[in-house]
C-alpha cells in the first residue's frame, strides 16, 4: 500500500485503524533544501575549486528536483512499484537494533531479515515483532534506507567511471551520475529525519499521531525563505558529520566513513537520537488535543496548532537535521568522485533534464521482492 503525505496544519485528522501511512521525509521543500545546501557546500568548502562543486554548481536546481522524485513521481506509478519504493525511504531501528548502536545493526538486509527473525522468536522485553502476528518478516520490513543510498553511491561511482571514453566526454555517463546522485539525496535527506530512524514514527504510541508530517513538513513549509541561508549557514560548521561520525566505533571509524552504507547508519543512529527531543517539543507547545479513538472505533488525530505559530520552537532542531543530512550528502558525492577517479568532466555539455525517471529497482535484496 502506498504511504500518503497527510497535511496536519491543526486538524484533527479521522484515520482508519489500519497502520498509519508514513509521510515524505521533509515534503518537498525539505529535500530541495538539502540538495541544494550540500551543492553550495561542496564550492564553499568540502571540494571547493574542483571540477567536482563546478559541475554540482551547474545543475543545483536539477538535483533539487531530483531529489523529490522517489517521493512523487515514483509514489504515483502502481502498487507493484510503490511496494518496492515505500520500504526504502527509511530504517526502523528498534525493528533491527533494539540496542540502537552500530555494533548491533545488521549490515546487510539479509542480516537483518536473520536478526528479526531471532528477535520475534525470543522477544526482549518490550521488542514488537515487524510481521503481523501469522506471518514472519522479510528483508523489507524494517526499511531499507541505508543499503537504497549505497545502491545509488555505486550506481553514480560507475558513471563517473565512464565520464571519458578514448580521451572525449561521455555525456550519456555523466547525465547518468548526476540522475543517481540526485536520487540519492533523498535517502540520505529521510535519514536525517528523526521520523525516519524509528518504529513509533508517527507518535500513536504517545498519543501524538500525525506528529510526522506536521514536523517534516507543515513546520518547514511554514518557514520564510531565510531558512535556506540559515540550513547553509549551519552546514558550514561541520557540526553535523562530526556528530554523525561518532556513531561509528572509534577503532574502525577512518574506514567505516568511506563507506556510503555505514555512513547512512550512522547517520540514522543519530536522527533517532533526536526523536525524544522532538517528540517533547510536539508535547509541550503543539498539542490542543491528543490523538486516541473516537467513538466509530477509528483513530482520531491529534489537534495542533497552526505551524506557523510554532516553528520557533522547532527552529534548532529543524535546522540542524536539514544541515546534518546536506553534510553527509556533500560528503557522499566528493567521495563518488574520489572514488571514480576525480573525473574533470572536460568537454562535458548536455541539457538533459529528466523529470520524471523510470524507478530503480532495489539491486539489494537476495530475496529479489
Amino acid at each position: 500500500m502506498s504511504k500518503r503525505m497527510k497535511s496536519l496544519l491543526a486538524l484533527t485528522l479521522v484515520i482508519g485503524m489500519a497502520a498509519p501511512p508514513r509521510a515524505s521525509a521533509w515534503g518537498e521543500r525539505g529535500h530541495d533544501i538539502v540538495t541544494r545546501v550540500a551543492v553550495r557546500l561542496l564550492a564553499a568548502r568540502i571540494a571547493k575549486g574542483t571540477p567536482l562543486a563546478t559541475q554540482f554548481g551547474r545543475k543545483e536546481f536539477m538535483l533539487g528536483h531530483l531529489s523529490n522524485v522517489p517521493d512523487i513521481v515514483w509514489r504515483n506509478q502502481g502498487e507493484a512499484i510503490e511496494n518496492a519504493n515505500a520500504p526504502t525511504h527509511f530504517l526502523d531501528m528498534e525493528y533491527v537494533s533494539p540496542e540502537l548502536t552500530f555494533s548491533t545493526i545488521p549490515k546487510t538486509p539479509a542480516a537483518a531479515l536473520a536478526r528479526m527473525k531471532e528477535l520475534c522468536a525470543n522477544p526482549p522485553k518490550g521488542y514488537t515483532c515487524a510481521a503481523k502476528e501469522g506471518s514472519s518478516p522479510n528483508e523489507s520490513s524494517a526499511g531499507t534506507a541505508p543499503w537504497r543510498t549505497g545502491q545509488m553511491y555505486r550506481m553514480t561511482v560507475e558513471s563517473l567511471r565512464a565520464a571519458s571514453v578514448d580521451g572525449k566526454s561521455n555525456d550519456a555517463a555523466i547525465d547518468r551520475a548526476f540522475l543517481t546522485a540526485g536520487l540519492m539525496s533523498h535517502f540520505v535527506g529521510d535519514l536525517g529525519n528523526p521520523y525516519h530512524a524509528t518504529v513509533a514514527y508517527d507518535g500513536w504510541e504517545s498519543g501524538q499521531g500525525g506528529i510526522h508530517g506536521y514536523f517534516e513538513s507543515a513546520v518547514v513549509s511554514s518557514y520564510r525563505l531565510a531558512l535556506d541561508q540559515e540550513v547553509f549557514d549551519a552546514a558550514l560548521t561541520g557540526r553535523g558529520i562530526e556528530r554523525t561520525l561518532k556513531q561509528l566505533p572509534a577503532a574502525d571509524r577512518a574506514a567505516l566513513s568511506r563507506d556510503p552504507v555505514a555512513l547512512a547508519m550512522a547517520l540514522a543512529l543519530d536522527s533517532r537520537s533526536r526523536l525524544d527531543a522532538a517528540n517533547a517539543i510536539d508535547l509541550r507547545f503543539a498539542i490542543l488535543k491528543k490523538s486516541g479513538t473516537g467513538p466509530d472505533g477509528k483513530r482520531v488525530g491529534a489537534e495542533r496548532r497552526d505551524a506557523s505559530e510554532l516553528r520557533f520552537k522547532y527552529h534548532d532542531l529543524t535546522v540542524e537535521r536539514l544541515a546534518t543530512a546536506a553534510e553527509i550528502l556533500a560528503n557522499l558525492w566528493l567521495m563518488a568522485w574520489e572514488d571514480a577517479g576525480k573525473p574533470d568532466f572536460k568537454g562535458y555539455r548536455s541539457f538533459a533534464y529528466p523529470v520524471a525517471p523510470d524507478f530503480i529497482q532495489p539491486d539489494y535484496l537476495s530475496s529479489g521482492k
